[in-house]
């Protein structure tokens, strides 16, 4: 195994997944995908997810802390109003009403971590936050001290984690830490889908390639009206921005209607 293909939180965004899956097929393909979790809940197409996931032939998975929260029925809080809080929730018994027991069953087969030892000196811990929680974040701006802490305990070299929706990649204490980014839903301004390519090196080098993947935001929006997704104010706004509410516009409709045939490689911190 030479090439992986690594993509997380999708985010119900089927129309960004194939834009990616189109992608990747363009870049001649992977070896295996690993898929970081956060699956399903927020987008207007959880269903269609789950099905083109499945069509992957060699995929390793890790559960994301929504993926878990929608198996367990247990959401961080309950809708009380119509504030953006309250649409954000009312979005978990959506997802679980469109899911139904055998999507739910598909999100609860998967596991929290996944080690994977490629070669003598390649060994990829794949998490969707941190190696301690699905809920802990690494940022691009994580201080190290705070770090640490997060990525001891397991023999590796890579470790590959999501969450935060924030692409990164960096050095810490002799160990490569990458967030892969969103497929379905970036928070790092730049509304195409993101996901990394690894390249396994001699020596138990990493060459990691980031691609970005323009796709119909407005098509997404627009099913989210259509199917009256109890999120689409905010996942409309999320999307059209990719940034969290109460930020800023700072890409023009042209750019988030962007021709998905032409992905990009991006260059992202530490080669």
């Amino acid at each position: 195994m030479r090439r992986l293909a690594v993509l997380a939180d999708i985010h119900g965004n089927s129309v960004a997944l194939r834009a990616v899956l189109a992608d990747l097929a363009r870049q001649g393909g992977a070896d295996a995908v690993i898929i970081l979790g956060d699956l399903a809940v927020f987008g207007p197409d959880p269903v269609g997810v789950l099905n083109l996931l499945r069509q992957i032939g060699s995929a390793f998975h890790v559960r994301g802390n929504t993926d878990r929260y929608l198996v367990e029925g247990n959401y961080p809080g309950q809708p009380d109003g119509s504030d953006w809080q309250s649409q954000v929730l009312a979005g978990f018994p959506w997802t679980v009403r469109e899911l139904g027991r055998s999507g739910l069953n598909f999100l609860a087969d998967l596991p929290a971590s996944q080690l994977l030892r490629l070669s003598p000196q390649h060994t990829i811990l794949a998490v969707h936050g941190s190696p301690r929680s699905d809920e802990e974040n690494i940022r691009p701006d994580t201080p190290v001290a705070e770090l640490v802490p997060m990525i001891n305990g397991q023999a590796y070299n890579l470790l590959l984690c999501a969450h935060t929706h924030l692409p990164c990649d960096r050095m810490v204490a002799g160990r490569r830490v990458v967030n892969v980014g969103s497929v379905g839903l970036p928070f790092d301004g730049d509304p195409r889908a993101s996901y990394a390519l690894v390249n396994l090196r001699p020596g138990g080098e990493y060459y990691i390639e980031f691609r970005r993947v323009s796709y119909d935001v407005e098509q997404v929006v627009r099913q989210l009206v259509a199917f009256n997704h109890p999120t689409a104010e905010v996942s409309a706004y999320n999307l059209r921005t990719a940034l969290p509410l109460g930020q800023t516009l700072i890409y023009t409709d042209r750019m988030r209607q962007g021709d998905s045939r032409a992905g990009e490689t991006v260059t992202i911190g530490h080669r």
